[in-house]
């Protein structure tokens, strides 16, 4: 047993330190896509890494799912029998991860942002500071906290006119997920730069509120380290036998609904899915709330985070499958121009519903999204999960990166067509103030004068 224990280490290692100074690399590794049918097959699959230094790319909740594993090519047979043995259905969707990491990063060093390939932090972070010193009179730029590691964590507010409602995106809180951060800083660029009257119309309607790099640690860690890695840096306080373990979920760790339904690795201080101690105990989640806390009540009318992977619309609530937010009717509406609208380019289906109906990954509790409705009364809330449905998952290749953009534009501004027919935004609400106003007056001019007559 410990000579196994010792092998297991061993290629854990190998596959953790090897390549360039401190990057890990996947040359020759296979990701694995299997379909679980029952409970014995499930529990079976949570034991494989008992066995095996195999890598679950997504949470393991329950039967009649898909579920994607990367292995090292020493392992890949042997993984295979298991998976004979145990008649779980299977396919390789990615035959080299390495090969498609190499291709999806910029040859050079870049000179801008281009949406050919994915950027790093400080591309990133200049391509956010170009926008606020080009367009100084109506982006606000705002360094709303620090990471574990210090590192700034930037926003822009955008606002072209006063009394507008604003719209908040938020992206990158899961460091692997580097689509979603592409997808943001692309529609952003579009819609400041454009000439497109759509866009221009977007800008006058709503102030925008943008957060680009919910977790700037975990996002340089996969770039500098690790491709691989989900979380924050910060030690959880525990070790295994690979050494200390680093990281919190961040969005498992909002202070809504926290841990009441989890899955079975939530607890887990070593897990890519730990929720962490406690809620609200990171300094990037307390960072994102007293941001959005600067705001008056009623001013963010939409939240919403951008994900990978599932082509999804995740709603409130992610830790039930039974209650549901009173105004969800409308908030489905809303997704459903934003899944219809973002359909009609390239045929991508998006699905829609609260998190407990239709998340790939079961239930999730302390979700950004599920705090911005349920302490935030923000009254549209939706998670929006990128391509795709798991062939690429979480290494989408760069290529898509414009398609991505296209359709997630698409979908804003179809949902937002629905929203107003919806009065999201209270326009209809305001008109109407402003026609008993106008009302009152009259009548107050009427009667002053009828007075005055009748005198």
């Amino acid at each position: 047993m410990f000579l196994l224990k010792f092998i297991l280490l061993i290629g854990t290692l190998a596959w953790t330190v090897t390549a360039g100074p401190g990057a890990a690399r996947y040359d020759d590794f296979k990701v694995y896509k299997i379909f679980i049918k029952d409970e014995p097959q499930l529990n079976q699959l949570k034991k494989f890494r008992d066995i095996l230094p195999i890598r679950y790319l997504n949470e393991i909740t329950s039967a009649q799912n898909n579920y994607d594993v990367a292995i090292d090519p020493a392992n890949q047979q042997k993984l295979e029998d298991q998976l004979n043995y145990y008649e779980m259905e299977y396919r390789v969707t990615i035959e080299d991860l390495q090969k498609l990491i190499d291709d999806s990063l910029p040859k050079t060093r870049s000179t801008g942002m281009e949406w050919t390939k994915f950027h790093n932090l400080d591309d990133i972070y200049e391509f956010v500071d170009n926008l606020a010193s080009s367009f100084p009179t109506t982006i606000t730029p705002f360094t709303i906290g620090y990471s574990y590691e210090n590192r700034p964590i930037k926003a822009i507010k955008i606002s072209h006119k006063p009394n507008n409602k604003a719209i908040f995106i938020e992206s990158q809180m899961h460091a692997v997920e580097w689509i979603s951060s592409a997808t943001s800083t692309c529609f952003f660029n579009n819609l400041l730069n454009s000439q497109d009257e759509q866009f221009k119309q977007l800008l006058l309607d709503y102030d925008w509120i943008y957060v680009p790099i919910v977790n700037p640690d975990g996002f340089a860690y996969t770039h500098d380290v690790e491709r691989l890695w989900r979380k924050n840096r910060r030690p959880t306080g525990f070790s295994n036998s690979s050494g200390i373990c680093y990281g919190i979920d961040m969005n498992r760790n909002f202070g809504y609904e926290w841990g009441a339904q989890s899955s079975w690795n939530f607890h887990e201080p070593c897990d890519h899915w730990y929720g962490g101690a406690k809620p609200d105990s990171e300094p990037e989640v307390l960072a994102l709330q007293a941001f959005i806390n600067l705001f008056p009540d009623g001013y963010i009318k939409m939240y919403m985070p951008f994900h990978s992977y599932g082509n999804l619309i995740l709603l409130p609530y992610g830790h039930t499958s039974d209650i549901f937010p009173p105004n969800y009717d409308q908030m489905m509406r809303i997704a459903k121009g934003f899944a219809d609208a973002a359909r009609v380019k390239y045929g991508t289906n998006f699905k829609y519903g609260s998190t407990g109906t239709i998340n790939l990954s079961g239930y999730v509790s302390g979700a950004s999204k599920d705090w911005a409705y349920g302490v935030k009364n923000i009254p549209y809330t939706g998670t929006i999960e990128l391509r795709d449905y798991g062939e690429y998952g979480f290494f989408l290749p760069p290529s898509q990166i414009k398609e991505v953009c296209d359709e997630v534009t698409d979908g804003i501004i179809g949902m937002l067509k629905v929203a107003e027919k919806e009065d999201l935004f209270e326009r209809n609400s305001s008109r109407m103030n402003l026609i008993t106003v106008y009302h009152l007056l009259a009548y107050l001019l009427v009667f002053k004068f009828t007075s005055k007559w009748l005198l």
